[in-house]
């Protein structure tokens, strides 16, 4: 079996294991930055965790310690003499966890601690539930200057880069694009943007800076290509209809793809 990713793009297959894809890519981005940045800039990965249902909007965790205690996990016993003496049973309720939803960046900063560039790779969270949070971020970022690079590999959810007052949200989105937007802090009425189709290479693209720097070239489908292979992405399930669905074109497409390269489909 062919242990690269059978896809001249993304791989549609790897939203299924969708939060290591992120990480892995979040990490690779960080490092590839890493080597081309000028002497006086760093790259660094960020995570913020936004804890679905609750009141304030984020946390940023420093360490979880968790003891070895079992009622920490589930419930602490209950006990008094009154209620022995009454021969009372505690009901014992269902146990709900609330879902936690990490969102990670990456950050360009100066030797100052100045911010220049972030680059946000958008999560389910971003195009979905948390749409409107991520897009008021987005919005603070470029109020102060920061230059906006969003690359969106996911095929579900809505339209969600920095493409308002364009015109071209409001045309028909393909079905099975991916899309990357870069603003810059300079220009903020300008777009630079990339539509990538399912059967596309993706785009080595520009990653800005300072106004004085040259941009610094990343490479997104060497990453993509990089995550496939050493998270043994070739073990999915590619059985199961992709959701959303593809195209019956691309769908017949997929699987003569996915069978040349000798990955079982049932």
């Amino acid at each position: 079996m062919n242990k690269q990713n059978p896809f001249p793009g993304m791989n549609p297959f790897m939203e299924r294991t969708w939060p290591d894809v992120h990480l892995t890519l979040i990490a690779y981005i960080r490092e590839m930055l890493g080597m081309e940045l000028p002497e006086d800039l760093q790259a660094k990965g960020e995570l913020r965790v936004d804890v679905l249902g609750g009141q304030a909007d984020s946390y940023r965790p420093d360490v979880s310690i968790l003891g070895e205690d079992r009622w920490k996990h589930g419930l602490p016993p209950v006990w008094s003499p009154e209620s022995a003496a009454q021969g009372l049973v505690v009901t014992e309720p269902e146990l709900l966890e609330v879902e936690e939803a990490p969102q990670r960046w990456v950050e360009i900063i100066n030797d100052q601690g100045e911010l220049i560039t972030v680059i946000e790779v958008l999560s389910p969270a971003n195009k979905g539930r948390q749409r409107e949070a991520y897009i008021a971020k987005r919005g603070d970022y470029l109020a102060a200057g920061v230059n906006v690079v969003e690359i969106d590999l996911l095929r579900q959810g809505s339209l969600t880069v920095n493409l308002e007052g364009t015109g071209y949200e409001r045309r028909n989105w393909p079905a099975g694009h991916y899309s990357i937007c870069v603003t810059r802090a300079a220009l903020p009425k300008r777009r630079e943007f990339y539509a990538c189709g399912l059967r596309e290479k993706l785009p080595v693209i520009r990653i800005p800076l300072r106004h004085t720097d040259p941009d610094v070239p990343l490479d997104i489908q060497s990453l993509v290509n990089r995550c496939y292979e050493t998270g043994r992405y070739w073990k999915l399930d590619y059985a199961s209809p992709l959701i959303p669905p593809l195209s019956a074109e691309d769908d017949q497409w997929a699987k003569e793809r996915l069978m040349a390269e000798g990955i079982r489909l049932a």
